[in-house]
């Protein structure tokens, strides 16, 4: 018989549910019995074949399994389909409990989870049955709980864990997991534990109470890594004296399993939360370092050691590479094995972009947090309806010329010949490689961070006071949005009549790659890179996380985001998006009462009540250049096309249109599968199943900074920030941990 077609169940059986006077519920007693079984059977022949073993009549009991990553619910077992179930989420052994009829006192019916019981079935709340060979183990434990129940005392929520471990013949993946279930154990009963004998093999641990009866020895299942218990005496003889001075110990390494969940669900649990919530549902007393401790290995529990993520990163590049074809995934190492750079661009993002995203790209760089620190890299784009397209990533140790110049280089791979325009603040390490990549003539600075510059330079002049610093600031935006020639030069004179050492910082700061009548490239009216910003903020909380798992959360998060903008296509109305028809819709607003005059040809003009401007639309111009410059109809515009009694939408440039949104979402993107992630050896060596090796990469070299690390970037002066409101006192200006006020 071939073994990977078998599974050995063990049977349980004559257990009985019973109802002490303080109502509480426990399965109590019983046999165990061991079948093999071929996973190909029927559930008639599993019936028969379980019946037979246990000498029990075929008709009558019912049954029910428990599943490995859940000993304490259980599942029914009434018909194939949960046969089948059993066999394939158990891996070589299975729990099979046979249910006969109720022992509850007075026949009473169990209610437990809103489902009215009548069988000897164990809810997920009460300890799952467990067998008794040796008459000589004390199988029923008076733990924390019973205590609690006797002195009328409400159970912690820890009182749950006592049945961590279930009895004689519960098994354990590894020596690791029964580990954490003896602690889990200690918390629940209120005890502290010590081990006799700790190794692979053979485990003893006991009470560290002198005399004290409980014990547990665990052994390994022949050369497998698979523990089972052999001796279980789950009873405690403490006085009162004893218990004072046996309280569980704080263990962070086994402890983390308590606050895994939360973590997953909550990945911003601060420290002093974590310290409130042990001492009110487990009565454990942790301080803040112990609360920063558990939460870090919770972390590595969840995500992974950091060292190992940077070894498992040539798999993920030749695994991303092999399931998403076309795919751009590269690495760079130091001479000695240290991770330096890596860029990757998937498939359906160079596909995206390549089908009818318009040529402009907004790049821009954030910190990684974690011990290895880092930067991230980004270069995005717009789709058809100015919706956010990520193109490309990067991942650094650090941030120089150097870098910023290798990912340009690989971002000009992905782009190919197609002349585009970049988008990004003045690092200078961005200025030089976008000026050796792209040509300086094709890089516009964002506005945003040169008007944080000309602030900071106000400051330092401390022109005129507040109000004079916002009427210059006023007079930059001025500058930086006249469209016009004209308009600039008018907006710069007025600036120097203000303060001549502020129009010459203007003209000392290349306006050439920020203003907008000075930039000679099309560039659709986008001023910063908020683009980048609008990146990095949808990436906050990954960018806390590993470098294996960033790298596969990119992937789930890119193609959400991509499927949520392919399934906002049945928002349009028409030809041109939702945001593009705002703006239209201000535009033809602004021009109601515009009033035109027709030319022979396809020339008018446009009265606003101030000019003339000429509009034509065979050329699709306006003298404003608006309509040049966004291509989308200016106010002008819209009220000559209406005159003419023609749609505004046709006269849209065709990278806002729906056919073209359609091609940037037409590509496909298959899951980054883990299932066969390599093993990482003792040595360091990274091996598949089939025995292929992997290069070897060691984590980036990084030296600590000096102070406290931060957590959050240094803000923009001129983004909005949200007034803090205190939980307590409803005021704001603070938050309830440092509230003083009154309280009525």
């Amino acid at each position: 018989m071939n073994p990977s077609n078998t599974i050995y169940c063990y049977l349980h059986i004559g257990g009985e549910l019973v109802r002490d006077e303080h109502g509480n519920v426990e399965y109590i007693g019983g046999r165990r019995e061991g079948l093999s079984l071929e996973r190909s059977m029927t559930y008639n022949d599993f019936v028969s074949r379980l019946c037979g073993k246990m000498n029990i009549n075929i008709v009558g009991p019912t049954f029910s399994y428990t599943l490995p990553f859940d000993l304490y619910a259980l599942q029914p077992l009434k018909n194939d389909e949960d046969l089948t179930n059993m066999f394939q989420f158990s891996d070589r052994f299975a729990r099979v409990y046979i249910c006969i009829a109720s022992t509850v006192e007075d026949d009473e019916t169990i209610e437990n989870g809103g489902q009215r019981l009548n069988e000897t079935i164990v809810g997920s709340n009460s300890p799952v049955p467990y067998s008794a060979r040796d008459v000589d183990i004390i199988m029923q434990s008076r733990g924390f709980h019973q205590r609690c129940a006797e002195s009328h005392v409400g159970p912690l929520e820890s009182s749950r864990f006592e049945s961590a471990i279930l009895g004689s013949g519960h098994t354990f993946s590894t020596a690791n997991d029964f580990r954490d279930a003896i602690y889990l154990m200690s918390v629940g009963g209120r005890f502290r534990y010590k081990f006799k004998r700790n190794c692979l093999k053979h485990m003893t641990v006991i009470c560290v109470v002198e005399g004290c009866p409980w014990k547990v020895t665990a052994r390994a299942v022949g050369r497998t890594k698979i523990v089972q218990v052999h001796t279980f005496r789950n009873e405690h003889n403490h006085s009162l004296e004893d218990v004072s001075v046996s309280e569980p110990a704080v263990r962070c390494n086994r402890a983390t399993t308590m606050i895994d969940d939360v973590i997953r669900s909550n990945p911003d649990y601060l420290p002093r939360q974590i310290c409130k919530d042990f001492r009110r549902q487990y009565g454990m007393q942790l301080n803040y370092c112990q609360a920063w401790n558990l939460k870090e290995k919770a972390k590595e529990r969840i995500h992974g050691v950091p060292q190992c993520s940077y070894k498992l990163l040539p798999w993920l590049c030749t695994r991303l590479i092999e399931t998403n074809p076309g795919t751009i995934a590269e690495y760079r190492c130091s001479d000695d094995g240290h991770f330096m750079q890596l860029f990757v661009a998937l498939s359906v993002s160079i596909h995206g972009f390549q089908m009818g995203c318009r040529p402009i790209i907004s790049i821009d760089s954030s910190h990684m947090s974690g011990p290895y620190k880092g930067a991230l890299f980004s270069a995005s784009s717009y789709d058809a309806d100015d919706g956010m397209f990520p193109l490309a990533y990067g991942l650094f140790s650090s941030e120089n010329y150097e870098d910023w110049l290798w990912f340009l280089e690989k971002l000009k791979m992905v782009i190919g010949e197609r002349e585009v325009i970049i988008i990004s603040d003045r690092h200078q390490g961005i200025i030089r490689s976008v000026s050796e990549v792209f040509g300086s003539e094709n890089h516009a600075h964002c506005y945003r961070h040169i008007k944080e510059n000309f602030s900071s330079f106000l400051t330092k002049l401390n022109s005129k006071g507040r109000k004079g610093k916002e009427n210059a600031l006023q007079m930059l935006d001025s500058i930086a949005y006249a469209r016009l020639d004209c308009d600039y030069e008018v907006a710069v004179d007025t600036l120097r009549t203000f303060n001549h050492d502020l129009a010459k910082w203007v003209e000392e700061n290349n306006p050439q790659h920020w203003a907008m009548s000075k930039f000679k490239k099309m560039r659709w009216d986008k001023m910063t890179s908020n683009l980048a910003e609008s990146f990095n903020s949808w990436l906050r909380h990954e960018r806390h996380h590993n470098m294996c798992v960033f790298f596969i959360e990119h992937m789930d998060k890119l193609g959400s985001l991509l499927v949520e903008h392919k399934n906002g296509l049945v928002k349009w109305n028409g030809c041109i998006g939702p945001k593009t028809e705002e703006k239209i819709a201000l535009n033809i607003a602004k021009g109601e009462n515009y009033i035109t005059y027709l030319h022979l040809g396809s020339s008018m003009k446009v009265s606003n009540g101030k000019a003339f401007l000429e509009v034509d639309l065979m050329e699709r111009t306006c003298t404003c250049k608006a309509w040049q410059m966004s291509g989308i109809p200016c106010d002008h515009a819209c009220a000559a096309i209406r005159r003419m009694g023609f749609d505004v939408s046709d006269y849209v440039d065709d990278w806002y249109k729906y056919n073209l949104q359609e091609k940037i979402y037409s590509g496909s993107m298959r899951t980054l599968v883990t299932h066969d992630m390599p093993r990482i050896d003792e040595d360091g060596t990274v091996r598949d199943a089939l025995g292929h090796t992997y290069p070897f990469l060691n984590p980036p070299t990084t030296k600590r900074p000096p102070g406290r690390p931060r957590k959050r970037r240094i803000e923009s002066q001129f983004m909005s920030k949200k007034t803090v409101h205190c939980s307590r006192c409803n005021q704001p200006g603070h938050n309830r941990a440092t509230c003083n006020n009154p309280l009525p």
